[in-house]
């Protein structure tokens, strides 16, 4: 019975950990979004470029948030 939590519990992370990419039509921002981080890849009009990540509790924003903090 134990094996089995262990099994479970391995899923759920690894499930955790799947990213979602999102594309922003700013220039060419990505944005991958999983339960536990997030990465932006800044490429806009405007000349913001670069590379950032976030991890949990502070992954959950919108785009807007990152751009007025950054």
């Amino acid at each position: 019975m134990k094996k089995k939590h262990i099994i479970l519990l391995t899923i759920i992370f690894a499930l955790c950990l799947i990213p979602i990419p999102a594309f922003y039509k700013d220039g060419g921002t990505v944005t991958y979004s999983a339960v536990l981080y997030k990465i932006i890849k800044w490429n806009r009009l405007d000349g913001k470029q670069g590379i950032e990540f976030h991890i949990f509790p502070t992954n959950f924003h919108r785009l807007d948030y990152y751009d007025k903090q950054g």
